[in-house]
């Protein structure tokens, strides 16, 4: 009997590694968007992208992305311009196979009315990058934190 226990446990860890192994981790630098990434200061920030065109509230406003700030941290920053890139350069206007070739395959996938939202997070999932589709094509890129 303690062999079959054994050979259970031995079993047990090598579904549990390959089921780790299937899951796309992000490293934390390849989720930032025009080089702001979620997690740095909001005077950081303003150093690096300058005054935004407005803010409301908690929304930066600036020419071809939002920043949402709270408690001084950069919680999220969005984009629906092609002019704002990742570090690997995915943009709007790609198509969504990119993604998978870039990333590998997402940690989840959300279906709504209109398309699908590929989600990636980083090793400790306390950040993500969101790509919303449209008919196979990137239109909306979110990187933030993970509450």
């Amino acid at each position: 009997m303690p062999i079959l226990k054994l050979l259970t446990a031995i079993l047990g860890i090598f579904i549990l590694s390959g089921l780790s192994i299937c899951s796309a981790t992000v490293v934390d630098e390849k989720i930032s968007l025009g080089g702001i990434a979620p997690g740095i200061s909001e005077e950081v920030l303003t150093s690096i992208m300058g005054k935004p065109i407005s803010r409301d509230d908690d929304d930066l406003i600036y020419k071809n992305f939002t920043v949402e700030i709270k408690g001084g941290i950069v919680e999220e920053i969005s984009t629906r311009s092609d002019t704002i890139t990742t570090p690997d350069g995915i943009r709007v206007g790609l198509d969504s196979q990119v993604l998978n070739s870039t990333f590998g395959k997402a940690d989840k996938l959300d279906y709504d009315y209109d398309g699908v939202e590929y989600k990636y997070f980083n090793g400790n999932r306390t950040k993500k990058i969101e790509f919303k589709t449209v008919n196979g094509i990137i239109t909306k890129i979110s990187c933030k934190l993970v509450d």
